[in-house]
């Protein structure tokens, strides 16, 4: 991904030369003007847009992405979708609670490759626009009781990167004794690992990291985005491939549920049609 944002800015860089060149006639200094009033009117009808990049190589079509996105996203309002650019695409949303799903509610994935999502004006050039990363769920395994402190454990998620949410005793749905951090992980650096927490007297721990939910990425060099296959010449040896899937947590496959009584006789059938709903959302296909 990185050569096609060089290619980007080469493009731009030639183009500027160009224009240093050229003189612009007169009848193509006529401007069409956009009144004031105008501008605040668009400004209000697409104030919900989202700009998305799908982290790969491989070129698709808008409506394969906007199709699966659809499903997944499950939206109470028409969803479009525009492309503006090398697997850059451009969605237009109709109300604050879906925008909200889509901006804030990832990570997401397309076919097993990240979708960087960032919020969009509709006046920046979108090729123009800098993609942070993509938030997810990460757990640090093996922390030690004594010092599972919010302090402590602050200053280890912002070892793997920027934190939006803390959780110090989460519903223990995977495997292990951690801790819970919804993180950016920036698409540009390689996977954190391990981090490690020095403790004076005792010495330096190294603590594992797990990622709930990761798009493809590169065993060798730990990169979101392509497949150790195709990093450099795609032939490695064993011991070259640092990450793997080691690194994602693993479901326990059962947890206890706790026991709900059933209310006196009186009570039956209030909840009658109800229906059984789990508030699962679609998952990342």
């Amino acid at each position: 991904m990185a050569t096609a944002a060089a290619a980007s800015s080469s493009k731009g860089a030639a183009l500027d030369d160009l224009l240093k060149h050229l003189v612009v006639r007169d009848d193509e200094k006529e401007d069409v003007t956009i009144a004031a009033e105008k501008v605040k009117e668009f400004k209000k009808e697409e104030q919900w847009m989202a700009i998305a990049k799908v982290h790969m190589t491989i070129s698709f079509s808008a409506e394969a992405l906007l199709g699966k996105m659809k499903a997944i996203w499950n939206l109470s309002r028409e969803l479009n979708c525009r492309e503006a650019g090398e697997n850059l695409f451009i969605f237009q949303m109709h109300c604050l609670g879906d925008w909200k799903t889509v901006v804030h509610q990832g990570s997401w994935t397309f076919r097993g490759w990240a979708v960087l999502i960032e919020d969009y004006d509709g006046c920046v050039d979108p090729e123009s626009v800098a993609f942070g990363g993509m938030y997810t769920w990460a757990q640090i395994h093996g922390l030690p009781e004594l010092y599972r402190k919010t302090s402590i454990v602050d200053d280890l998620a912002r070892k793997i990167g920027k934190t939006k949410e803390v959780q110090m005793s989460p519903k223990v749905l995977f495997e292990g004794n951690y801790v819970r951090l919804r993180v950016l992980i920036e698409v540009e650096k390689p996977l954190p690992r391990f981090v490690f927490l020095n403790i004076e007297g005792e010495g330096r721990k190294m603590l594992f990291v797990k990622y709930e939910m990761l798009p493809y990425f590169c065993r060798h060099c730990g990169l979101i985005g392509h497949d150790h296959e195709e990093c450099g010449d795609g032939d490695w040896e064993e011991k070259d491939l640092q990450y793997g899937t080691w690194m994602l947590a693993t479901r326990r496959t059962s947890v206890s549920q706790p026991v709900l009584r059933r209310p006196a006789s009186r009570e039956r059938g209030r909840d009658r049609g109800r229906g059984n709903w789990t508030g699962r959302r679609a998952g990342n296909l």
